[in-house]
C-alpha cells in the first residue's frame, strides 16, 4: 500500500529539475519526428501541457499508457535530441496501428514509428517522409502474422540482417528468424535516435507531460 501511494504521488507530481536522456524502448510505443521543435509538436499533435517533466519521471508515465489502457493517458514529449523530437506513449498499443500512424505522419516532414511489447510478442517499426510510407513492418506473434509490410526494406534493415524475417505468415523451418524487442531498438538506433543513449552525450534537459485534447 506505501508503494502503492508514492508512486501515485510521484506520477502526480514530476519533477522538473533537468536530468539526462532516459533509456527506454521495451514494452513501449513511440514516434521519433524531424526538423521539430517540442512546442510544434505538441500544437500539431492538439496536445493539453500538464507539466513539464524530466525523463526519470516524465518517461515512465508514458510507458504505463503505451502498455496498460488510455485511463492516464500521458504523453512525454521529449525535447529536440539530434534533430528528432520523441513522442513517447502517443496512444495505447493495439493492433492495426497503420491507419493512425499514417494520420499523424501527414502533420510532419518526416516520421518514425516503433512499437514492441514482449507479451504478445508484437514488434513494428515504420518510416514516413513527405507524408509517404517509405517503409513500415509489423510482427504478430500471438497470432504467427505479419500485419503489416509496405515500402522496400531499407539498406539499415538490411545491414542488421532484417531480410531474414517472414514476409508474410510465419514460415516453419530451421532457418526462420522472428523479430524480438532488441530489433525494434537496433532499427530505431540505425534511423536516426538510439533508445537506449548508448556511446552518445546529451546535455541534461526537460521534456513535457501532456494529454490528448
Amino acid at each position: 500500500m506505501i508503494n502503492w501511494i508514492k508512486k501515485l504521488i510521484f506520477n502526480n507530481k514530476p519533477s522538473i529539475e533537468p536530468d539526462y536522456p532516459r533509456p527506454f524502448g521495451y514494452n513501449t510505443i513511440w514516434y521519433a519526428v524531424k526538423n521539430e521543435t517540442p512546442h510544434s509538436v505538441i500544437e500539431k499533435l492538439k496536445l493539453n501541457v500538464l507539466s513539464q517533466a524530466n525523463w526519470e519521471s516524465g518517461v515512465p508515465m508514458a510507458h504505463e499508457t503505451s502498455i496498460t489502457s488510455p485511463l492516464s493517458n500521458k504523453i512525454f514529449v521529449s525535447p529536440c535530441l539530434d534533430g528528432y523530437v520523441l513522442i513517447i506513449g502517443i496512444y495505447p498499443l493495439t493492433h492495426g496501428d497503420n491507419e493512425i500512424v499514417k494520420s499523424h505522419a501527414s502533420l510532419f516532414d518526416e516520421l518514425q514509428f516503433f512499437a514492441s511489447h514482449r507479451v504478445v510478442d508484437y514488434y513494428c517499426w515504420a518510416k514516413y517522409q513527405s507524408h509517404n510510407l517509405v517503409r513500415a513492418y509489423a510482427y504478430e506473434g500471438d497470432i504467427n502474422e505479419v500485419s503489416w509490410n509496405e515500402g522496400a526494406i531499407t539498406a539499415e534493415e538490411l545491414a542488421l540482417g532484417f531480410d531474414r524475417f517472414p514476409k508474410k505468415e510465419a514460415e516453419l523451418g530451421e532457418d526462420v528468424v522472428f523479430p524480438n524487442e532488441e530489433d525494434v531498438l537496433y532499427i530505431a538506433k540505425a534511423w536516426g535516435i538510439d533508445p537506449k543513449f548508448e556511446n552518445h552525450s546529451y546535455e541534461k534537459s526537460l521534456g513535457y507531460i501532456c494529454r490528448p485534447k
